[in-house]
């Protein structure tokens, strides 16, 4: 008797999930390529100025991230009251 092949699209998706994982692996080697040239390009750059200034310039940046971050949280809690609302209502 002989061993039926496994069909085509449990093939495919084993494939495919090697790919997805290989495009994983390859992103976070990217990810960490761009990381290690920012700190370099970032420490040389702050490395110009005196520490007082870079350390400023470091805290403003913090500041405007968190800035963006509570635009972005109230954001969503706009988008959760308005789901609320949508459960509260009485059905059609």
């Amino acid at each position: 008797m002989r061993d039926e092949a496994p069909p085509l699209s449990d093939t495919i998706g084993n494939i495919g999930g090697a790919v997805a994982e290989e495009a994983r692996e390859q992103d976070a080697k990217f990810t960490d390529h761009m990381r290690d040239w920012r700190n370099v390009v970032t420490d040389k750059v702050l490395g110009f100025l005196p520490r007082r200034t870079a350390e400023h310039i470091v805290n403003a940046q913090k500041e405007g991230l968190l800035a963006v971050r509570s635009l972005l949280d109230r954001g969503i809690e706009m988008l959760d009251d308005d789901l609320k609302r949508v459960h509260d209502r009485p059905p059609r």
